[in-house]
């Protein structure tokens, strides 16, 4: 009995084996013979659809296209699987250019058409010699062109600008160039008064800024052509200190005769000074004062007013803005 069994199991491995051959050579056969049909099957000649972003050339200088052109169209190309294969996987890679010498008039005033398939030539020939252009859609373009004309607006700055601790900006922004020119029609220049930038956010600013700001476009503005895209912004940064000097107290305005004495009859003045001036300020460039013909009934106090500082410093404060004062002939 044990004889048999062994037999029998010794067997069925065989069996189980030559199964497996079978299996593994016919799965083998089958993907030989899927290959060959694929292959076979991509050298025939197909017709398929593919769409292409169009760019338009020889746009005319002095007028503008008020109308939306396409931007996409769907082109019929016939040739070999391979090729078709290829330009269906490429085809937001490539653009097709459309002329606009080709347009012709309508009886309507500044509308034109351009007949696409009439240009088909045109067009095969920004493909490789194996494809061949069957159909394009649309048919046909339309094009409505209104004189362009133009005029200088200002350029708004969007910038947002966080300095870093002590760092602070040392004189206004400087932009180049401050206006720019923009085409169009007279019906949209009329209401476009400036342009502005894209905005910008700048953080923990500690030297200076020299940079590049793209101008936008706003949708009013989709027809509207603009001289240039970008303007230059500079702007001069410098590390800042606070600091403070003790002024007496002058007075304006004192009849004859008369002694006004203010208290205190000195006050600090506190400002914020670059680094690189921080030696050339002295006290002598500063004065405060009280006005006499200011004096109010009934008030024993004046008001202390800056009357001189030096341009180079800022966020110039007193410690007092008002004294009390005793008058002695």
């Amino acid at each position: 009995m044990k004889s048999i069994f062994f037999k029998n199991k010794k067997s069925n491995t065989k069996d189980a084996a030559r199964n497996n051959r079978r299996a593994v050579t016919f799965v083998f056969c089958l993907l030989v013979s899927i290959f060959v049909w694929v292959l076979m099957s991509l050298t025939k000649e197909y017709v398929i659809s593919v769409s292409f972003p169009v760019k338009y050339t020889n746009l005319p200088t002095d007028k503008l296209i008020v109308n939306q052109l396409p931007e996409i169209i769907d082109i019929e190309i016939k040739s070999s699987g391979f090729n078709l294969l290829f330009y269906k996987m490429k085809q937001h890679k490539e653009t097709i250019m459309l002329d606009i010498n080709d347009a012709k008039s309508t009886p309507v005033k500044n509308n034109y058409f351009i007949n696409c398939n009439n240009h088909l030539d045109k067009v095969t020939s920004q493909f490789s010699s194996a494809i061949k252009v069957i159909h394009i859609k649309p048919d046909t373009v339309f094009i409505n062109y209104n004189k362009k004309i133009s005029k200088t607006v200002p350029v708004k700055i969007n910038l947002n600008i966080k300095f870093a601790e002590q760092y602070q900006q040392t004189d206004s922004i400087q932009l180049e160039p401050k206006t720019i020119e923009v085409m169009g029609t007279k019906e949209v220049l009329a209401t476009i008064s400036f342009v502005e930038t894209a905005v910008t956010n700048l953080k923990k600013v500690d030297k200076a800024v020299l940079m590049d700001l793209n101008i936008v476009k706003s949708p009013a503005m989709k027809q509207v052509e603009f001289s240039q895209n970008s303007v230059k912004v500079k702007i001069n940064v410098t590390k800042f200190t606070e600091t403070q000097v003790e002024l007496p107290v002058e007075v304006e305005n004192l009849p004859n005769g008369l002694n006004l004495k203010t208290f205190p009859d000195k006050i600090s003045v506190k400002y914020q000074v670059a680094y690189d001036d921080y030696g050339k300020i002295n006290s002598s460039d500063f004065k405060i004062t009280v006005d006499y013909s200011k004096i109010e009934q009934g008030s024993n106090k004046l008001k202390v007013q800056i009357v001189k500082f030096p341009t180079n410093v800022r966020s110039v404060k007193l410690g007092n803005e008002r004294v009390e004062y005793i008058i002695r002939k």
